[in-house]
């Protein structure tokens, strides 16, 4: 079999029907990575005082209505607005120049966050406005499908995981506590080398059984892709994150840094491989040892 090119466009496969739009957090107008770290931190900065809005737009000399667009994404965040609405909460130092420089980057599809605590923000947004999320992972299990034990073993030891940040287990505590409610899809597909990768680890049986349990929700999907369906060189890790049946981004989780891309010819791309990747799921004869038994899920 010819090794297919990545991103690979194929007819769309049928995925599960959206969770109820009125449930979820409200979508921004503006899906730029940037523009969603600038309003969750003027919002969280706010909130944190337990200032009213009202109240605050008129401390700064700003109306309601732009303080509030500019909180939940719907106004392009200016940097003079933003140094002014940081400085009046005496915010300075490291954070200071992390919120400014993404003001710099209100404008770019693309972003690449490279400070844990701001990418862990940024996701979790991206996250609550989504109502449906589909995660490709060709060699190493999905954290949401990890069991809480495995970040609580030191790094370096005998699971062969990539590095991991101080906020891993909080960020794998919030995301799980997300995915337990229910109020949008998750669909995992997951490649051969994961499983066997999986098979080897420490604590083993434990990982099976988080796998099964998660893949008994309702409104949870996990799927194998054969290697046979892939070819030699498959497409990096991914996670893509739809409402209303539309990409908003598409993330890519390094060592060092997290990427997120909202360029339009990216999103419709890689939704082409996600949905490409679930049909050769659903399609692809799982003859290998290593897959037997081991089509969790309960949707077909």
């Amino acid at each position: 079999m010819s090794a297919p090119k990545w991103p690979l466009s194929a007819a769309p496969a049928e995925l599960p029907p959206p969770c109820r739009e009125t449930e979820l957090m409200s979508l921004p107008s503006i899906h730029r990575p940037a523009v969603l770290i600038v309003s969750a931190t003027l919002r969280e900065a706010r909130e944190r005082r337990q200032i009213g809005l009202r109240r605050f737009a008129h401390q700064i000399g700003m109306s309601p209505a732009r303080l509030s667009g500019l909180e939940r994404a719907t106004h392009i965040p200016h940097p003079a607005d933003v140094a002014h609405i940081l400085g009046f909460f005496g915010i300075a130092g490291a954070e200071y120049e992390q919120v400014m420089k993404a003001a710099k980057h209100v404008y770019d599809a693309n972003f690449i966050a490279q400070h844990d605590a701001q990418a862990f923000s940024l996701t979790w947004t991206y996250e609550q406005v989504s109502d449906r999320i589909v995660e490709w992972a060709p060699s190493y299990l999905p954290d949401l499908l990890r069991p809480h034990q495995h970040f609580e073993r030191a790094p370096g030891g005998d699971d062969k995981t990539l590095c991991r940040s101080e906020l891993d287990p909080l960020e794998w505590s919030v995301r799980q506590q997300t995915m337990q409610e229910g109020l949008r899809r998750y669909i995992f597909l997951i490649g051969e080398d994961a499983v066997r990768t999986t098979t080897d680890e420490v604590g083993a049986d434990e990982q099976i059984h988080r796998l099964r349990t998660v893949a008994g929700l309702p409104h949870v999907i996990v799927r194998i892709v054969p290697k046979t369906a892939i070819g030699l060189y498959p497409p990096p890790a991914f996670t893509l994150f739809e409402a209303r049946r539309s990409p908003v981004t598409v993330t890519f989780k390094h060592v060092h840094c997290t990427a997120y891309m909202t360029e339009k010819s990216l999103l419709d791309e890689y939704l082409g491989t996600a949905k490409a990747l679930q049909r050769r799921a659903l399609s692809e004869s799982a003859t290998v040892d290593a897959l037997n038994g081991s089509r969790w899920g309960r949707a077909s």
